[in-house]
């Protein structure tokens, strides 16, 4: 359950030429969901307000089968501590009436919120002329491919205490560009999943932007899942009609390759929150060349949870009545690993 609080196609290689055609929705079918019952508004901390400090953050969390809310890990912010920590706090005093199977209730432990935080009913504040100025510079060492004076650029932005809602857009969007540049597209994927740009009409044609860059890229690194809910994202934008086609063709063959004989491998790599997150598609797989330190791996499915510590090259096999799987890797910063995704056994 995912809820917002506030095309050339690849190369060929990368697909299977399979004939069957499975479509991916059947991988990504739904439990029966918990109904709201009661959501606190989180509260805007005194000093982001007098600031006029903006932000967001993003968690999945569990609901258990009393309906409270337990478990929260936070997956994504705009980076500023105490907005977080009041979008948490109320997040763990939401209530639910819980899910129900077979007449009792059960945990649902697939849940995504995000908070937004935001001075302006009708948009987010300007960029200050500190913020133009630097950003400026940096397009223009990225204009000329000077790549260690951009790196050296970027950081400067850090000293930037706050960010309102657009410059961080700017800024992740001046990251993912640069990673683009140097070829990182895991790095660019991550910056790109930083853009939050308001619904609205209006911003239509911004929002479409990035999301086709995010769905090229989640399809280049096999984060198909990912890759499929950005489709959908695509799909509802009026602008995206005349190419859509193009992303129908796109999916069509990740239907194929999900129920081909190829194994499906992830690059990983801790790199914050120390974990690394990852939706199956199938329900075998193993994590292999671990170059570093992994903790724990808990996997979240839609109405089940379990805990596992790692070791390198162990193999899960996830029951076919489970379904939306979801991994959550936890390790050392800078730990790299594989996430190898078997096929379907016939």
């Amino acid at each position: 359950m995912n809820k917002l609080y506030t095309i050339s196609l690849l190369p060929a290689i990368f697909f299977s030429n399979y004939t069957t055609a499975i479509e991916l929705s059947k991988y990504l079918s739904t439990s029966i969901e918990p109904t709201p019952k009661v959501r606190v508004t989180p509260r805007y901390p005194a000093d982001a307000a007098r600031s006029s400090r903006e932000g967001w953050a993003k968690f999945s969390f569990i609901i258990e089968k009393d309906g409270s809310v337990s478990n929260v890990i936070t997956q994504e912010t705009s980076g500023s501590k105490d907005l977080t920590l009041a979008a948490k706090k109320a997040l763990i005093k939401w209530q639910y009436e819980p899910a129900i199977e077979n007449g009792h209730p059960v945990q649902q432990c697939v849940n995504n919120v995000q908070f937004s935080f935001n001075m302006r009913k009708n948009g987010t504040s300007g960029a200050t002329k500190r913020f133009k100025d630097l950003y400026i510079k940096t397009q223009e060492a990225l204009k000329e491919k000077n790549y260690s004076k951009t790196q050296a650029l970027l950081a400067r932005f850090k000293k930037i205490k706050y960010l309102h809602l657009s410059e961080n857009n700017y800024l992740q969007l001046l990251h993912a560009q640069y990673a683009s540049e140097i070829g990182d597209p895991a790095l660019q994927l991550s910056h790109l999943y930083s853009v939050k740009i308001p619904a609205g009409e209006k911003n239509n044609q911004q929002r479409l932007s990035v999301l086709k860059q995010r769905f090229l890229l989640e399809v280049k690194l096999n984060r198909l899942k990912y890759a499929y809910s950005t489709f959908k994202s695509i799909e509802k934008i009026p602008q995206s009609q005349t190419e859509l086609q193009s992303y129908k063709d796109i999916i069509k063959r990740i239907d194929n390759f999900i129920v081909s004989d190829k194994e499906l491998i992830v690059n990983a790599n801790i790199k914050k929150n120390d974990y690394w997150h990852h939706a199956l598609v199938r329900n075998e797989f193993s994590l292999t060349n671990i170059n570093g330190k992994l903790s724990k791996m808990d996997i979240r499915c839609a109405n089940k949870r379990h805990v596992y510590s790692i070791e390198n090259n162990n193999t899960w096999k996830i029951p076919n009545s489970w379904q939306q799987c979801k991994l959550f890797i936890f390790g050392e910063n800078d730990t790299s690993f594989n996430i190898v995704e078997y096929p379907f056994n016939t």
